[in-house]
């Protein structure tokens, strides 16, 4: 057998193909991994991408809540028993119970240059 002969046999085909075989499969499972930790870091990255376009209300500061009770109270002190606030974000719902029961809500945003806004609901007798 011959020098050509000897690489060119049946078992040296085998041989090769085997090697190549035994590399292939780390390789693919490489590249298997490669992609689904590439697909989920642009998950995440979108993700994160859809959380911070989200519309981000700043809080409405206690004292605009503050200051929004103290217009109401000067509107009405004399009819007014008690005003419940609740902090909704940048709003606050504030709901006036009234001497006579009936109950007025209001809805009070806050604008960044200071300035306060009242949005009378109802009014439930």
């Amino acid at each position: 057998m011959t020098e050509f002969e000897k690489y060119l046999s049946d078992e040296a085909v085998a041989e090769f193909d085997r090697i190549v075989n035994e590399y292939e499969r780390p390789a693919r499972r490489r590249k298997a991994i490669r992609w689904s930790s590439g697909l989920a870091a642009a998950a995440a990255v979108a993700l994160l991408a859809i959380g911070t376009w989200t519309n981000h209300e700043d809080p409405i500061p206690p004292m605009e809540i503050a200051e929004g009770i103290r217009h109401l109270m000067d509107i009405n002190s004399e009819e007014i028993l008690s005003i419940e606030a609740i902090p909704k974000g940048s709003k606050a719902i504030l709901t006036a119970k009234m001497r006579d029961g009936s109950i007025r809500t209001f809805v009070m945003t806050a604008d960044k240059d200071g300035s306060s806004i009242l949005i009378a609901l109802n009014e439930n007798d």
